[in-house]
């Protein structure tokens, strides 16, 4: 082997090494179900040729068949992701916003129908007559921004001057327009009837009593800071958006971070509905729209399969997903704090849509199709 075949050997070599340098998987949970062992295949293959790091969940029937970590949480330090990691959850935060207000209308302090009107007298007329179900299920009218960015200094009052004086795109329930605006108003709206602050309510109403630790807003001092996942992707490399700190921009459409198994128990309370009273009806999954569930889910359909999910993706790289499959009573949940240019801030959609639903989809011997069955009184399987 000649002088210039050795260097470039070596070169290779350290090229690899190099873009390798961050790669690590990590199973927590594999059953020895042949699709599942064709799924973490398919993930390492993606991790390796570096299209994500985060941690990812299939269950079915409550029961985990897969949770594995990828890459780092703290790249300089050396800290792999694991099942403890806390990532930024993005606008599944939306999903808690919800339940706050359909827990106030379980109880009696809101009516769906009530307007903003009732808690906004001096609005715009047009303004005026927007609901609560429309501003759940994104059909309100109003655009979807009220900010220039999620971390812009902005308290309370503000933000709902801002909101209410933004040029409707739509009548009130012509148009299924995804807003974070409309959700920030349903925080303030949450604030006014509970005579709380929002991120009091929420935790004392839903993280407490659900005992998600792990779970909680921005600069939140009872969330773990040793535990934050770093994000690796976009402009600015491993920052977090934990840092930043939680403004009126971003307060009920997002700011909220959490762990894989705090997800998982929220995703479960979602759908059996014990964030309600006992013997309450499960409002979570009633119809907004024929887009949208109160409960701040989308119905959408991938490869021939009824999928109710949400996602979301924020700075530095952090993208989520919770994906429920009712025919198969399957939950799949992507946590993830890197990405690189393949699919960029939508890795999280991509990931599965394109690698994880073809594999569990196609299986039917493997996860049977097993209907989903609502708690009692549910509105909606």
């Amino acid at each position: 082997m000649d002088r210039l075949t050795i260097f470039i050997f070596a070169f290779a070599l350290s090229s690899c090494s190099a873009g390798s340098g961050h790669r690590n998987v990590s199973s927590i949970v594999q059953s020895d179900k042949a699709v599942i062992a064709s799924l973490a295949n398919e993930l390492q293959r993606e991790h390796m040729a570096g299209t994500f790091d985060g941690l990812v969940l299939v269950a079915q029937s409550n029961v985990a068949l897969f949770k594995s970590a990828y890459g780092y949480a703290d790249r300089e330090d050396s800290v792999k992701n694991s099942a403890v990691t806390i990532f930024d959850m993005g606008s599944i935060a939306k999903t808690f916003t919800a339940a706050a207000v359909l827990l106030l209308v379980e109880n009696q302090r809101l009516q769906l129908y009530d307007t903003i009107g009732n808690f906004y007298p001096t609005a715009p007329d047009e303004v005026k007559s927007i609901t609560i179900m429309q501003l759940l299920g994104h059909a309100s009218g109003l655009d979807n921004f009220h900010n220039d960015s999620d971390f812009e200094l902005m308290d309370k009052a503000q933000a709902e001057r801002r909101i209410l004086a933004m040029p409707l795109i739509a009548k009130p329930g012509e148009k299924i327009a995804y807003s974070n605006a409309a959700y920030t108003l349903l925080a303030a709206i949450v604030e006014k009837v509970s005579d709380k602050p929002f991120q009091d309510y929420v935790h004392d109403n839903l993280l407490t009593p659900l005992n998600l630790k792990s779970t909680g807003f921005y600069q939140d001092q009872r969330v773990s800071l040793n535990n934050l996942a770093r994000g690796y992707g976009g402009d600015d490399q491993g920052r977090t958006t934990f840092e930043k700190g939680l403004t009126w921009a971003l307060i009920g459409a997002g700011g909220m971070v959490t762990s894989i198994d705090d997800l998982a128990a929220w995703s479960s309370a979602l759908r059996n509905g014990t964030i309600f009273p006992a013997g309450s009806s499960n409002s979570v999954f009633a119809k907004a729209n024929e887009r949208w569930l109160l409960g701040s889910l989308a119905q959408v359909e991938i490869s021939g399969e009824s999928i109710i999910q949400m996602g979301g993706s924020t700075d530095y790289g952090y993208t989520a997903l919770i994906q429920f499959v009712p025919n198969r009573n399957l939950l799949i949940i992507l946590l993830l704090n890197a990405h690189d240019s393949k699919y960029k801030n939508a890795t999280h959609h991509r990931l599965s849509r394109n690698h994880i639903m073809p594999i569990l989809l196609g299986e039917g011997e493997e996860l049977p199709n097993n209907s989903m069955q609502p708690t009692a009184n549910a509105s909606a399987d």
